[in-house]
């Protein structure tokens, strides 16, 4: 048996061409003209021919037979889903990463995603033993291997503000490599991380300009991190543009650069350093709040169509912090939390891989969760590590909204069992949720017809098409 482990990654990429199709229909016999015939083709939804999903499935074979488990391995069984077509003549990137490897059977479980332009095309779960283990001829054939203990590395923009610079020295401090982003200055800063163990790339640029921040985020995508902490904000007394650049547009534009990354790895943490001011909304802020808000919005986009795939978001919203950033209009009778703090607190969401999305609210008073659209949380806050005790005592969040009821828990029960228990549900919808799509939408209200025992009417095919509209309409059916 080869040396496998739980989180290890093989990796692979591939665009397929028209002369591959042809040797694919010579083997096969299969010259549907979908695949082939661009009139034909035009003629479709898809507008151009597409990849057979055998075909597709091909580099699947090689990440098993050669990288993970490795020569000498067999499938023993599998379960593909096709979420979008496959185009020829674009990269499609594969990624294989192992759930569990029995010890006494050593059968692997593995889950697979392939996406095309960040969007994932097909996912599945594959289960696999090697038979008879031979080496692997190099490190390169079938695939490349990223093993589940690889060194983890963190982009902290506003590096070298006071939060920023807590960030990068909390996280150099608990193992990371780090990626600084920052406009100058921060010197010391690569300095003292580098001491603490890290591997740093500092990138000075002004994220301001959208020249700059492209070549910086092309720089920083090469790199493939699998965390980002969007801590750099313009001036308070900046205008509407530079704050919406700074705090908008720069996330954005890193949040996309790094998102390939964190498709291969099936994982990601992506950090909003947000603020309370968002709800307070104190005078003169306008601009200020305007581009936190808006940069919130390209959280919940990540949430919607990466939740599932192993990529979280968060927004940290701490109240007045000490340092120079608001010394200037901090009240007097504030003392403010310190940098350390909201450092603290953003590393233990990096190391709490496995939990929702959400925002966190941090004050003197202590660390309140919520998801990330506001409704309560019930689960548990991430555990934090020997090495960092919490500065703040948990606490329990406010309910900002009534919990939900036996019907609609039993709707989403219903719809998670099509799509899966990761899938995005109370915010999904027909293509808003991977695997949501025509066909997924009759298996769900199948689905929901046998847990509740009734027969929806024929238009629920399209007018249950979001999660809201399918409990809506169930309730009209059961009387509720």
């Amino acid at each position: 048996m080869h040396d496998v482990k739980p989180g290890d990654i093989a990796h692979s990429s591939h665009s397929f061409t028209a002369a591959e199709f042809t040797a694919f229909a010579a083997a096969t016999g299969d010259h549907n003209p979908i695949h082939h015939d661009p009139e034909h083709a035009a003629g479709t939804a898809f507008g151009a021919p597409i990849v057979p999903l055998v075909m597709a499935l091909g580099p699947v074979s090689a990440l098993i037979g050669m990288v993970v488990p490795g020569p000498g391995a067999v499938i023993l069984d599998t379960a593909f889903r096709p979420v979008r077509a496959v185009a020829f003549d674009r990269r499609v990137d594969y990624s294989l990463k192992v759930r569990s490897v029995s010890a006494a059977t050593g059968v692997l479980t593995c889950r697979l995603l392939a996406f095309q332009d960040r969007e994932v095309v097909l996912e599945g779960e594959i289960r696999t033993t090697v038979r008879a283990p031979r080496p692997r001829p190099d490190e390169t054939t079938g695939g490349r291997l990223i093993p589940a203990d690889a060194r983890g590395l963190a982009v902290v923009t506003g590096a070298a503000g006071d939060i920023g610079s807590a960030v990068a020295r909390e996280l150099a401090r608990q193992g990371w490599d780090l990626v600084l982003v920052h406009r100058g200055g921060a010197d010391p800063l690569v300095r003292q991380c580098e001491e603490a163990g890290a591997t740093v790339q500092s990138v000075t640029v002004d994220l301001a300009d959208p020249a700059g921040r492209a070549a910086a985020a092309a720089e920083i995508a090469a790199r493939t991190p699998t965390a980002l902490v969007h801590a750099a904000a313009a001036p308070l007394a900046a205008g509407h543009q530079e704050h919406l650049e700074i705090g908008y547009a720069a996330l954005r534009d890193l949040a996309d650069a790094v998102l390939e990354g964190m498709l291969v790895r099936q994982r990601g943490v992506v950090v909003l350093l947000g603020s309370q001011a968002t709800r307070y909304h104190p005078r003169g802020w306008s601009d200020y709040v305007a581009a936190k808000a808006a940069a919130e919005s390209v959280l919940h986009g990540i949430d919607r169509h990466h939740g599932a795939h192993g990529i979280r978001t968060v927004v940290v919203e701490p109240g007045y912090v000490q340092g120079g950033y608001s010394a200037a209009v901090r009240p007097a009778d504030v003392l403010g939390l310190l940098p350390e703090e909201v450092a603290e607190l953003v590393a233990a969401e990096l190391r709490a891989a496995d939990a929702p999305a959400r925002r966190v609210w941090l004050t003197p008073e202590g660390v309140t969760r919520f998801a990330l659209d506001g409704a309560q949380e019930a689960a548990a806050p991430p555990a934090a590590s020997p090495a960092s005790p919490p500065v703040h005592a948990e606490r329990a969040a406010p309910a900002p909204g009534t919990a939900p009821n036996d019907l609609t828990g039993r709707v989403e029960a219903a719809v998670r069992s099509v799509l899966g228990a990761g899938a995005d549900v109370r915010e999904g919808g027909v293509g808003l949720t991977p695997g949501w799509d025509s066909l997924g939408q009759i298996q769900i209200v199948l689905a929901v017809e046998a847990e509740f025992g009734i027969r929806l009417p024929a238009a629920s095919l399209t007018g249950t098409g979001r999660f809201d509209q399918l409990c809506r309409v169930v309730a009209e059916q059961v009387g509720a």
